[in-house]
């Protein structure tokens, strides 16, 4: 169990530096959208807030991401085609949505996550 914690805390430390690298880079470059990765950037959110325990509106991701509210919709309904991540109304307000990564996806991070570290 304590490897695992170990494994968490090294592929949150390096998600929490790949997204605000990206963050840095769009800044930098002024142009929005040009190195957009939609998926990755989603994915790598989601795994942020979940290691924090944090809850993110749908509407949030699509800010954070940096471009169109529809480029991200579709990014994630096809990631929850591939049973990456799932949405969820929020139980007082909805209007309100949420989105999480599943099990799988969590594990699909933990591994690209390791294969950066790794250098694989």
């Amino acid at each position: 169990m304590e490897a695992f914690v170990e494994i968490e805390a090294e592929t949150f430390r390096l998600a929490k530096s790949l997204y605000a690298l990206r963050r840095r880079r769009d800044s930098a470059l002024r142009i929005k959208g040009l190195f957009g990765e939609p998926a990755w950037d989603i994915l790598l959110d989601l795994y942020i807030a979940r290691l924090s325990r944090a809850e993110l509106q749908v509407s949030s991701v699509c800010i954070e991401a940096g471009v169109p509210s529809t480029t991200i919709l579709r990014w994630i309904a096809r990631l929850e085609t591939e049973g990456l991540v799932y949405r969820t109304a929020d139980k007082v307000d909805a209007r309100r949505r949420y989105v999480r990564l599943t099990d799988k996806g969590h594990e699909t991070m933990l591994e690209v996550l390791r294969a950066i570290a790794n250098g694989a």
